[in-house]
Parts: structure tokens; C-alpha cells; sequence
């Protein structure tokens, strides 16, 4: 009789070798496959296969070896990156809102770029150093008077609000703003990064992609993504939330997360997940996983589970929140390759360019 197998993770070499052991110890056969034979101490992508009769056990036996937390710290400190424009005076005036409510601290971030860096031949640069220099001055001080007035005017809003239990500061760099967000957050580690974004323009929106993909990457720091069209003035107003699970083991941490963030509200939380075949076995196993491990490390969360039948994710995901009155979409970036980001953008950059309600970025 022959048994189909399943893949029932895919890990990195030295984890795929841990965890093969670990099954077969309890008496499910494994074996593991996309294996770099020149160097398979760096092999990633290593498929765990097992047979489709064994995937329920091993799902508990995965689920019960890692470590439960019960809970997940609170937003301490808030980074709001800021162009000066009136997106961005509706993400930092979210933002105090929301520190308020944790007596967290909020940083306006503006990163100026000197156009004069990419201008200058080498040859040339000992003529007109003097101007360089004065040039650099001038973009450096309007960049320092537009944010000091900024944060005069968030701080006027502050008072005005009675939002007593805020504290308010900003800082200055220079660079590209990509570089310029992680080093300051690897700087300041916040717990949250809020931005907004415009719900239309090419060039808007490849740069919040560009920048939620860098900064996940690189400072695993959630990002709040606030578009043009949404209208968000209160952090009280998101009452209905959805997050779109993968089921690739990440989502338990991401929820946690969450709920930590929203605990204060009076919120509900729909998981979701959609793909093409919800009453698989292996895709009921992992989904009931998760529902039973959340069960276990919070303790009467507000949050109802549904699989979809979907033929096209995007779409799919986005007549769902208009159907349930969706207030906030959270879901995990998973990291990609370059090529893999070039040729087949990622769910994520899909719901950014199209999505007019907030989001929730959580890093992979």
C-alpha cells in the first residue's frame, strides 16, 4: 500500500537534522530532501517529509516541544518616521494617541537626503569643496527647521488632546531614508513603527514596500502602515481585526504580538487563512495547531478561526474586509530572496498597493 507524504516543515540544515531526529524518536518515519550536498551546513529550504497518516501527531509533538510564552511586552517606545506631509501629521497625531494609552514615548524620525553626494564627479571634488560644504548646510538646516516645527506642532496637538502620559522627541539623519529608519531603530529599538502611506502612486508605494521589507529584515520591528484613505483618528476606533495566517510556524508569535498591542481595546480577532485546498489534512492539522497552542498561552483571547477556499489570495483577502467591516489587516512579511521579490512580489507589497485600511506588519 502505498502512502502519500507531506511535507511537514521546511527548515534550515541544522534544524531539519534536529527536528528528523526528534520525530523519529516518537516513532514517525522522516526524511528530509532539497539537501546542499557541497554544503549542507548552510543548506536552506530543506523539506521534512513524512507520511500524510503521521501529520496529525507530528503537529502535536512539534507544537509541544516549543516553549510557551504567555505574554508579549507592550509598545514602550514608538518610531514615526515623517516627511512633513499631512500623511504623516495623521501618523504621528495616531501615534502620541496610541503612547498615550501605553505611557510610551514617540520619536518623529526624518531622514534628508544631500542630493549634492550623487552629483559630484571625484575629480572635481577639491574645486568645489567650499560649495559643497555650504550646500550640505543649507539642506541640513531647512531639513532641522521643518522638523523642529513639526514636533511644535505635534506637541501643541499633545497638549490640546490632554494626552498627559506621552512623551514626545525626534531626530535628524542623514542618508537614504531605508538606511536611515534601521539605523535609528537598532539605535532606539521601539517596540512599533507607524507610517503613512498614500493609497495611490507607484513611487509611494514601492517605497513603504521597500522599506516594511527592510526594516522586517533587518530590525524585526512591527510596522503599523497607515494609508491615505484610512480614517483612523482614535486607536479605540479599531474594533474589528484580521490576521491572515500562514501556517509556516510564525503566526503564534505574531498573534501574541497582536494582543499585546490591542489589549487595551475592546477588539475581536478573526485568523484567517485562504488557499485553495482548506479540507486537506495537512492544512486542517497545522490550522487546528494553532488554535490549540493559542488556547494554551492566552487565556480567553477574543479570536475566531476560518478557513477560505481562494483561487486568487489578494482578492479574496480584500472582499473578505469589505464584507466583515474590517477595521485592521495584520499579517507577517515573510522574508524572500531578491529574485524571488523581483519576479513574484509577495502578498504583502500586493496589500499595501491596494489596501485603504490600516495595516500590520509583523517581521518574519
Amino acid at each position: 500500500m502505498e502512502h502519500r507524504l507531506i511535507t511537514i516543515a521546511t527548515e534550515k540544515y541544522s534544524r531539519a537534522i534536529v527536528l528528523k531526529s526528534f520525530l523519529e524518536s516518537n516513532g514517525i518515519e522522516c526524511s528530509i530532501r532539497n539537501v546542499n550536498l557541497i554544503q549542507p551546513s548552510i543548506a536552506d529550504g530543506v523539506k521534512l517529509i513524512i507520511k500524510e497518516s503521521d501529520v496529525e501527531k507530528a503537529i502535536k509533538l512539534l507544537a509541544n516541544q516549543a516553549p510557551a510564552q504567555s505574554s508579549e511586552p507592550i509598545p514602550g517606545k514608538i518610531l514615526v518616521p515623517i516627511d512633513f506631509s499631512a500623511i504623516s501629521a495623521n501618523a504621528a497625531k495616531f501615534a502620541v494617541k496610541l503612547a498615550d494609552i501605553f505611557q510610551a514615548e514617540v520619536k518623529l524620525l526624518h531622514v534628508y537626503h544631500s542630493p549634492t553626494i550623487d552629483m559630484i564627479p571625484f575629480r572635481d571634488v577639491g574645486s568645489i569643496q567650499i560649495d559643497f560644504e555650504y550646500n550640505t548646510q543649507i539642506i541640513q538646516n531647512e531639513a532641522k527647521s521643518r522638523l523642529i516645527d513639526f514636533y511644535k506642532e505635534i506637541k501643541n496637538f499633545i497638549n490640546e488632546q490632554n494626552l498627559n502620559n506621552v512623551r514626545l522627541g525626534y531626530s535628524l539623519r542623514e542618508g537614504y531614508i531605508n538606511s536611515g529608519i534601521v539605523e535609528t531603530a537598532i539605535q532606539d529599538k521601539p517596540s512599533l513603527i507607524v507610517m503613512g502611506t498614500r493609497s495611490k502612486g507607484f513611487e509611494s508605494i514601492e517605497l513603504v514596500g521597500d522599506i516594511a521589507a527592510k526594516v522586517a529584515g533587518d530590525t524585526n520591528i512591527p510596522i503599523l502602515v497607515l494609508p491615505e484613505k484610512a480614517y483612523l483618528s482614535e486607536p479605540t476606533n479599531v474594533n474589528k481585526i484580521v490576521y491572515a495566517a500562514h501556517l509556516d510556524g510564525k503566526d503564534a508569535t505574531s498573534i501574541r504580538k497582536l494582543l499585546a498591542l490591542v489589549s487595551s481595546f475592546n477588539v475581536s480577532v478573526k485568523c484567517i487563512y485562504a488557499c485553495d485546498e482548506p479540507d486537506s489534512p495537512i492544512v486542517k492539522a497545522l490550522f487546528n495547531q494553532l488554535k490549540e497552542y493559542l488556547s494554551k498561552v492566552v487565556k480567553n483571547a477574543p479570536i475566531e478561526y476560518e478557513l477560505l477556499h481562494s483561487k486568487d489570495i489578494s482578492k479574496t483577502f480584500k472582499k473578505y474586509i469589505m464584507d466583515n467591516d474590517i477595521d485592521l489587516f495584520a499579517l507577517t512579511m515573510r522574508k524572500r530572496s531578491a529574485w524571488a521579490r523581483i519576479f513574484n512580489p509577495s502578498l504583502t507589497r500586493e496589500m499595501l498597493a491596494q489596501a485603504d485600511i490600516p495595516m500590520l506588519i509583523f517581521p518574519d
